[in-house]
């Protein structure tokens, strides 16, 4: 027990640990004395000497555990320390008092302000964005096209109704310039 108590645990759990430093370490000990028993028999010998090397691997762990967590509570335990808190400024540091907390607006009849206006595009931004939107996306462009709108079945984010104009704004061009090429072919 006074290995135990040389180990100086703080909790329960520090306790159980240096318990089972000690007796790993007496099996460690009882498997050196019964190698040193078995010299008639060398399998026996080595068995014993492999546990005890074993035991011997498993205290020495348990043992490292414990010296951390205690270098980690005494560094905790430091921070704490009337002087260790002076320098770190706490002594004669005021607690600051948190402000009431703030009082309800009061009821008036205004109505609350509206929402700032989103700001008007030209028609070189608005068309910048149905050609990003036709990049990005060309399967649903087709579809919305083919659809002459959104499609009923729509299974994507609905784009931005200017965006939807644009495309079908762009078929409807694309359809005169066919004509209008077709047009002039016939009549050359």
């Amino acid at each position: 027990m006074d290995a135990v108590v040389a180990l100086h645990p703080d909790d329960a759990f520090e306790a159980r640990l240096a318990v089972r430093i000690v007796a790993m370490d007496a099996q460690c000990a009882a498997s050196l004395h019964a190698a040193g028993l078995a010299v008639d028999d060398p399998m026996e010998m080595r068995r014993c000497q492999a546990w005890a090397a074993s035991t011997a691997r498993q205290s020495d762990a348990a043992l490292r555990s414990l010296l951390r967590i205690q270098a980690t509570r005494e560094k905790q335990l430091e921070k704490l320390h009337p002087a260790a808190m002076e320098r770190a400024g706490w002594w004669f540091r005021e607690a600051p008092v948190p402000d009431p907390a703030p009082a309800a607006p009061p009821e008036s009849a205004e109505a609350p302000e509206p929402w700032p206006e989103e700001p008007v595009l030209t028609q070189a931004q608005l068309d910048a964005e149905v050609e990003l939107y036709a990049a990005m996306y060309p399967d649903r462009v087709a579809r919305i096209r083919a659809a002459g709108g959104l499609p009923p079945d729509l299974d994507f984010g609905p784009p931005e109704p200017h965006i939807v104009a644009g495309l079908l704004r762009r078929v409807a061009s694309q359809h005169e310039t066919r004509l209008m090429e077709c047009n002039n072919e016939t009549s050359a």
